[in-house]
Parts: structure tokens; C-alpha cells; sequence
């Protein structure tokens, strides 16, 4: 049974096949192409179910977040917690569109990529190649949030009231700044565009020779730091809704609840959250939690778009 599912999931077309086929044969032990099927149905079902046999616990809490983040989302549907209505249908068909995109495109292509081991910089970028559309998308996603925060800091006393204005303006100023970082390291600063060289001192201490900051730290560390971030994506917003009752007048909190009952919002923030705890999904996942994040925001611009009567702080 596991041959025919592994089988079913990598003939899309005979063309991938004979190519696969022709990559790992003949080799030293003297197989050629034609006899290759029993060796790549072996590889492939090591690789569907592990995806990456060198670190398994990626592997169990890439799993574990599917199966938690699914009994979350099946605890939202029976408790009508996701009933709320978005401020217009637009809005809910882009979201529900770029989950369609998300689980319907791009992670079938990622598996296929790490399975052929052909991870196209046209599709993902390279460590030599700032670009792609995945990386290209993760820019113009930050910088869309980028202006939807600015509108929200414009009219921050409608979010969740004038009180709460001056903390929103706050957290939306973060935000700001923290989105063009996202930016910049993301492009290496317009480094690979403009071909300036990396500084001597900057160049020493990095892993890859960029001219950012974030390839100083460790893998493993970005690992944790990823997979402790996706974590906080599927498990913040419930524990806000079922949880969170004693502290629900908080704006952080009602933000939580909200994003938990808006339909396609908490659906992304898991699909981010589950992405973020597999290396595999790196690029994918940095793409899902930009358009995430600046979904949200544009919920809520769209939201405070229509509070009257108020006179914003």
C-alpha cells in the first residue's frame, strides 16, 4: 500500500519520471533507467514520510503541528467560533484564495522540489539569488503590510477603541519597522541587485557572505526560533478564545480572538505556523507568514474602515 501511495504521488507526468530515473541511474552497482521504479518508489517513501530523514524531530513536530492545528480548527467549527463575518466578501475570497494557492500549489511543489532535489531558484531563490516568485511574493507581502499599518496607525482609535490608541500606534510603529527589516534581509539589503561587496568584518562572521544579519546566527538556533514562532501561530488565538476569558478586555487579546474567529485569518496563521517547523518549507513558510500578516492587518483596516462616530486619537 505505501509503494502504490508513494508511486501515485510522484508519476504526475512520465517526463518528471524518466528524468528522476536518469538522475540516479546507472550508477556504480550497474542499474540503468529502465530498471530504476523499485529503487525510487524505496527513495520516495523514505522521503514522503520523513521529507527529511536526517532530522526527525522537524519531522515529528511538522506532523504533531498538522495534527494539533487540525483539532483546533475542528474545535473552532463545532464551537461556531469562525461564524464572524469578514467586512466584505472580497476580502474573505483572498484570503481563502491564498490558502487554495498555498496548500493546493505551492506545497506540492515544495515536496516535488526536495524529492528531486530541484529546487528552482525561479520558484524558491537561491542563497545566491535574491528572487523567485516565493521570495519575491514574501517582499511585496511585507510591504503591503507596511501600508495597511500605516493606515491603521492613522486611525489606531478605531481598532479597539480611543484608550487603546496610543499602545496600537505603538505596536504598529514595531511593526513598521520590524516589516522593512523583514524586507532588507530578505533582499540582502539590494546587495545581489546593486553588487555592492560585503564589509570584510560582516563578511568573516557570516554564514553565507551576504550583507545581512540574520545568516550570523546558527541554523539550528533560526531553527528553533522558526519553529517556536509557528507554535505561537496555532496555539495563540485559541488559548485567547477558551483561555483568555479573564483577560478579554485586553487588545491583545481581543486581537487573538478575533483573528481566531475570522475564517481564513487563523486558517493562514496555522498554515504558516505548520510551514515554519520544517527547514524544507523555509522559503514557503517566510512567504505564508508575510501574507498572513499583512491579511490580518488589512482585516482589520478594512474593519476600522467602517467604525462611525469616532473621533480617532
Amino acid at each position: 500500500m505505501a509503494e502504490e501511495l508513494a508511486l501515485e504521488f510522484v508519476n504526475f507526468t512520465d517526463q518528471s519520471l524518466t528524468q528522476i530515473c536518469h538522475r540516479i541511474g546507472p550508477n556504480a552497482d550497474g542499474f540503468s533507467p529502465d530498471m530504476c521504479l523499485d529503487a525510487l518508489v524505496s527513495k520516495v517513501c523514505r522521503l514522503v514520510f520523513a521529507i527529511h530523514a536526517s532530522n526527525p524531530l522537524m519531522t515529528f513536530l511538522l506532523l504533531l503541528s498538522i495534527v494539533v492545528s487540525a483539532g483546533f480548527m475542528f474545535l473552532r467549527w463545532r464551537t461556531r467560533a469562525g461564524r464572524v463575518a469578514y467586512p466584505n466578501d472580497v476580502l474573505a475570497w483572498i484570503g481563502f484564495v491564498g490558502l487554495l494557492l498555498t496548500w493546493g500549489l505551492f506545497v506540492p511543489v515544495n515536496i516535488w522540489a526536495t524529492l528531486a532535489h530541484e529546487a528552482d531558484a525561479w520558484i524558491f531563490g537561491s542563497e545566491k539569488f535574491d528572487g523567485g516568485i516565493v521570495e519575491t511574493s514574501t517582499v511585496v507581502f511585507y510591504a503591503l503590510a507596511i501600508l495597511s499599518a500605516i493606515v491603521l496607525f492613522r486611525r489606531a482609535g478605531a481598532i479597539y477603541g480611543v484608550k487603546a490608541g496610543p499602545m496600537w500606534r505603538v505596536i504598529l510603529m514595531l511593526g513598521i519597522f520590524g516589516f522593512i527589516a523583514m524586507i532588507g534581509e530578505e533582499i540582502s539589503w539590494g546587495q545581489h541587485w546593486l553588487g555592492f561587496a560585503t564589509p570584510a568584518s560582516l563578511s568573516d562572521a557570516n554564514l553565507q557572505h551576504e550583507a545581512n544579519l540574520h545568516n550570523l546566527i546558527s541554523p539550528r538556533l533560526y531553527d528553533v526560533i522558526y519553529q517556536g514562532l509557528g507554535w505561537s501561530l496555532i496555539l495563540c488565538p485559541p488559548i485567547a478564545v477558551y483561555f483568555g476569558e479573564t483577560v478579554r478586555d485586553l487588545t491583545i487579546v481581543r486581537f487573538l480572538r478575533d483573528c481566531f474567529s475570522w475564517p481564513a485569518t487563523y486558517a493562514l496563521m496555522v498554515s504558516a505556523g505548520i510551514l515554519l517547523q520544517h527547514e524544507a518549507f523555509e522559503e514557503l513558510s517566510e512567504m505564508v507568514l508575510a501574507f498572513a500578516v499583512f491579511y490580518a492587518l488589512l482585516s482589520l483596516a478594512l474593519r476600522t474602515k467602517k467604525v462611525s462616530g469616532l473621533v480617532l486619537a
